[in-house]
């Protein structure tokens, strides 16, 4: 039997009263008593509820909802959905946006895509100042022919269909949806500090003999940033490097792995492992082994924020993260959290 929810709030209550539900069934919804709900009822000054669902119009429930403001807008007092804010109505078990029957009220017909407000009044609901998608991009095909701007390309620069990705702005403006969404999930540019810092990393590490391979994959670089840096320097391109045999595998990790500042290590091995006749082994569980004296038990995760450390005090395996949050239990019954 799942556990019942926590009690609802006023808040809760209110929005259930306006939206036009009975007693009993805010009861029954929120699981609330039927009592409570009846004197926040009364409080609000609201009359007995009257099953008219079944004659009252959706418009007619919509316009229960709205009120007048200045710019003959109409604002929404109904329930708002979503983390936008948007307006929403219930109506027959079925969920509407406001401006959705808005556009109903005005046009006669269903709308086509989303419903917003062309006002500038953002969530307004008047017939008059929402448009659906198809709405829009006649209004805006008509500002760029007054505009005198030219036919919107058949491709953009990028080679996107237009007739599928072609938009058009507010203003008329044509541009690519495609493009936009590419730009949206390109990565964010680093800060100019940030920027400059990362790329004398890559100098030094280049210095050093890492891999670019490695520095790209350590410091989240591309390799093009990274052969930038080593001609503006004067590194010659590496040549192919000679195979070199070692004895052990903990042998192989300390010849390929760089010193860092503040105790950071990292692996500059050609590879993801340490190589060592059949065996491929992660170099931070030998990194792990070689600073504790014992093998991992578990995962091998990074404690210090520096992503690809391999410094042996800066691992902790399933075993130590355990003991640690004995020790945190410990310190919170003994002190209370005080701190």
């Amino acid at each position: 039997m799942s556990p019942t929810p926590p009690n609802a709030t006023r808040t809760d209550i209110v929005e259930r009263l306006k939206d036009g539900y009975s007693n009993t069934r805010i009861a029954r919804d929120l699981r609330v008593d039927k009592h409570r709900v009846r004197r926040i009822r009364d409080e609000l000054g609201l009359p007995a509820f009257v099953r008219v669902e079944q004659t009252r119009t959706i418009e007619e429930k919509w316009a229960l909802f709205t009120r007048p403001t200045e710019g003959g807008h109409l604002e929404w007092t109904g329930t708002r959905g979503t983390s936008a804010g948007t307006p929403v109505l219930s109506y027959k078990e079925q969920l509407y946006t406001a401006a959705a029957i808005a556009f109903t009220i005005k046009n006669g017909r269903e709308p086509q895509g989303y419903v917003k407000a062309d006002c500038g009044m953002q969530h307004c609901v008047a017939p008059g100042h929402v448009e659906d998608a198809a709405g829009r991009r006649a209004k805006r095909a008509e500002l760029r022919q007054i505009a005198g701007m030219p036919e919107q390309p058949s491709v953009c620069p990028n080679d996107h269909d237009q007739a599928e990705h072609g938009r058009l702005g507010p203003d008329g403006g044509a541009y690519c949806h495609a493009c936009m969404m590419d730009r949206k999930r390109r990565p964010p540019k680093r800060p100019k500090p940030e920027r400059e810092a990362t790329l004398r990393l890559v100098e030094d590490l280049l210095r050093q003999d890492v891999p670019a391979v490695r520095i790209a994959q350590q410091l989240q670089v591309s390799g093009h940033t990274v052969r930038k840096v080593r001609a503006a320097i004067g590194l010659p391109s590496p040549g192919p490097g000679k195979r070199i045999g070692y004895p052990t595998p903990d042998a192989a990790f300390v010849a390929q792995t760089k010193q860092l500042e503040d105790g950071h290590q990292i692996w500059a091995g050609t590879g993801k492992y340490v190589c060592f006749r059949q065996e491929r082994i992660a170099p931070s569980t030998i990194a792990f082994r070689l600073h504790n004296g014992r093998p991992p038990v578990g995962p091998v995760r990074i404690n210090c924020g520096l992503k690809g450390c391999v410094a042996g005090g800066h691992l902790e395996d399933r075993q130590i993260r355990d003991a640690n949050r004995r020790a945190d239990t410990a310190f919170e019954v003994i002190f209370g959290g005080a701190g």
